[in-house]
């Protein structure tokens, strides 16, 4: 895969207040537990699916395929029993919504889905990605806007639009929002003290080269959710990672910056970027509000790799921005302040 790297990110500005009850709209979760060798799956999935294409952007689904009936589906993976088993799923196809069990996945209608969107939520998430080679980074914030109790917990999963290869038995040859990885796995990420007022940052980076049976890499989502994984499995909020706008494709030999590193980072991080020529340089670090927090100016560079040292250790905890004037031409990368 090439390399990318902003040029530009047009922010949402939120103003967040730890003392008014405030709600969002919901984007609901639909997980489906299937698979390639399952009869009743084949008869369920057309419809589903069509419901699905209707309602395109309104919705978060992850499908988990099964290692039974039969031989079972080859896209079956540890991450998809172990959420089928915090399900307690003994039949499929098994459709949940939000962490309800709302039974075969054919009979859940366009209706049922914008009913379950106009339930207001109380947590936001911002999420985005990048990706460089095959380096997928997925950042942004999670904002509570009330208390909540339970095991409150960060999941984001690797999700393929199409898939053809793992066609088998039941005559089923297109998969759609195919589960092949949830980072950095299945129990997900413990968010300690959900309550109104607070602001989780997070970062996860996986080499895409490590998962098994993606088919391709163009074709590729990132579900990012909320989700009491005890009790009630109330699916808090949900969203699909963007990629920001604004952005260029460059090659190794061109200029921009190469890599950000420990990135978290607690105390200091180590940017690294080339010029393709002789420029001048300078570095702003901004905020998830657009502000400068950091300015240096770094002067004429030569050809070739660069180094620059940062201390963050007395930035607040967030998501900020490097941000890289080389020449005529800006390049901005996300890096997450623990």
């Amino acid at each position: 895969m090439k390399k990318i790297l902003y040029t530009f990110i047009s922010l949402s500005v939120f103003l967040f207040s730890a003392k008014a009850q405030t709600t969002v709209t919901r984007m609901p979760l639909m997980e489906e537990f299937t698979s390639s060798t399952c009869g009743p799956c084949a008869a369920n999935n057309p419809t589903f699916d069509a419901m699905c294409d209707a309602n395109e952007g309104t919705f978060v689904c992850v499908k988990y395929q099964m290692n039974w009936p039969g031989s079972g589906d080859i896209y079956f993976n540890n991450d998809g029993n172990t959420r089928r088993n915090a399900y307690g799923v003994n039949g499929i196809p098994a459709l949940f919504v939000d962490g309800t069990s709302v039974g075969q996945p054919a009979p859940f209608t366009s209706t049922m889905l914008q009913n379950e969107a106009a339930i207001a939520s109380q947590v936001m998430i911002e999420a985005y990605y990048t990706i460089v080679d095959s380096e997928l980074t997925v950042f942004g914030n999670i904002y509570s806007y009330a208390d909540f109790d339970g095991n409150n917990r960060r999941y984001i999963a690797v999700v393929e639009r199409h898939t053809y290869n793992n066609a088998s038995s039941n005559g089923e040859t297109e998969f759609n929002y195919v589960e092949q990885k949830v980072l950095p796995n299945s129990v997900g990420v413990y968010l300690n003290g959900l309550t109104n007022g607070a602001v989780f940052p997070f970062s996860q980076t996986i080499d895409l080269r490590t998962v098994t049976h993606i088919e391709n890499y163009d074709n590729l989502m990132f579900a990012v959710w909320v989700q009491n994984s005890a009790g009630d499995k109330n699916v808090r909020q949900a969203a699909w990672a963007t990629f920001p706008t604004g952005v260029q494709n460059i090659t190794h030999s061109s200029s921009g910056i190469v890599s950000i590193s420990p990135n978290p980072s607690i105390s200091q991080t180590m940017i690294q970027y080339q010029l393709q020529d002789n420029s001048v340089v300078s570095m702003n670090v901004v905020n998830s509000l657009g502000q400068v927090v950091y300015e240096k100016n770094i002067g004429a560079l030569g050809f070739g790799l660069h180094t620059e040292m940062f201390d963050t250790e007395n930035l607040a905890a967030g998501v900020y921005y490097i941000d890289m004037q080389i020449g005529g031409n800006h390049y901005r990368q996300p890096i997450v302040v623990q």
